[in-house]
């Protein structure tokens, strides 16, 4: 009896050895989960953060003459302030031309407030890759993403590209509408191990044929930009975007539970004036002050729709929304217009024809979608366009 004891408490103590890993990160989520509690623009006040350093030059944006002179008719007011909006920003020509701020109860608003971007940091870690692929770090974005990262040197897992990762293609098990306490999701947002997280995801279809929104595809993406420079992207934000577009703050960027890894598909936290120079940056074709920071090349491809994936929801039509992790809005004043989006409604809109910028921060309800844009989008551009010239 004593003999068959010892043998099973050894093979209980064998499979613990085995499983220790997979539920401690099972585990670790959910216990983040309820230190940190359900998600908001303020995460950055509970959760691990890196700072992203803005140097010892800030600079204002300056003000148009008719900053604040003009009025968003009383119609889209209503509709901005419906939508609990913290922040709505309109630049143009390089000036600051409209600035707003909601002050609510338990949602602090104002020039010097960080807010949470969501998946408007995709679009930051599509700068990213563009560099590196500039800096020759990444030889093309036809390469195997499996020259970069060992979980994808198996199976089908060879087969996927850096440009199925950016164009939201990769054909991966990460399920974006998945919203169970162990899906992929829960584990790319509350828990301790990205690299576990990433580890987990699987070939599902074939990759660059179909269109699918996955966070996990911008969380890889974030570990080949980690790779190829040999640093946090907390710091290379800092290095190649907040120090040279002279970031009037600092930033900060949300870590896995063990602080490993940035959650490179979400969780950048700065002002909105910041976020404004993400998308002047787009105006002004990559440059900076003079300065290149990012190839017009690249910057045209990134904000061209991938019209050659099909979308699966909607009759296998062409992707005419989504570039490399942007999307391009379709308004209908015919207006093409990329984005930076984010949940609940974080929003930097690039508008060409009118050499502008407006962004809009803070929360929404809003669930219905007209062919994946909410319809806010419109409330916001039109809200956007009438104070501009």
């Amino acid at each position: 009896m004593k003999r068959t004891l010892r043998i099973l408490l050894f093979l209980v103590a064998l499979l613990g050895l085995t499983y220790t890993a997979t539920y401690t990160n099972r585990l670790a989520h959910l216990r983040n989960f309820a230190t940190w509690g359900p998600h908001t623009i303020y995460d950055y006040k509970s959760h691990p953060t890196r700072l992203v350093e803005n140097g010892d030059a800030p600079q204002p944006w300056p003000l148009d003459s008719l900053y604040n002179k003009r009025d968003i008719p009383k119609s889209l007011i209503d509709s901005l302030e419906k939508q609990h909006t913290t922040a709505f920003l309109v630049f143009q020509n390089g000036k600051l031309k409209h600035e707003r701020y909601w002050d609510r109860p338990g949602a602090p608003a104002g020039r010097d407030t960080l807010s949470g971007s969501f998946s408007a940091a995709k679009s930051m870690i599509s700068l990213l890759i563009g560099i590196a692929l500039d800096e020759g770090r990444i030889k093309s974005l036809d390469e195997p993403v499996a020259n970069y990262l060992n979980h994808f040197k198996e199976g089908d897992l060879v087969k996927v590209r850096i440009k199925d990762l950016l164009t939201m293609s990769s054909g991966l098990s990460w399920k974006e509408s998945d919203k169970g306490y162990f899906s992929l999701n829960a584990y790319g947002y509350y828990g301790d191990d990205m690299d576990y997280t990433v580890s987990r995801m699987e070939p599902k279809e074939p990759a660059g044929k179909t269109w699918e929104y996955r966070s996990g595809d911008t969380q890889v993406l974030g570990l080949i930009v980690e790779k190829v420079f040999g640093n946090s992207i907390s710091e290379l934000v800092s290095e190649r975007f907040a120090r040279p577009m002279h970031f009037e703050h600092d930033a900060l960027w949300l870590l896995d539970g063990a602080q490993k890894h940035e959650k490179a598909f979400c969780c950048f936290n700065g002002t909105a004036r910041d976020y404004g120079r993400f998308g002047q940056l787009v105006l002004n074709g990559g440059a900076w002050n003079g300065k290149q920071i990012v190839s017009k090349t690249y910057l045209d491809a990134a904000m061209t729709p991938a019209s050659y994936l099909k979308d699966p929801t909607e009759d296998m039509r062409p992707v005419d929304y989504y570039g490399y992790q942007y999307w391009i809005l379709n308004h209908p004043n015919g207006m093409k217009v990329p984005s930076m989006n984010g949940l609940f409604g974080q929003y930097v809109y690039i508008l060409k024809e009118k050499n502008a910028v407006i962004v809009r921060l803070g929360n929404s309800t809003i669930e219905q979608f007209i062919h994946h844009y909410q319809p806010e989008n419109f409330y916001y551009i039109d809200a956007g366009l009438s104070v501009l010239d």
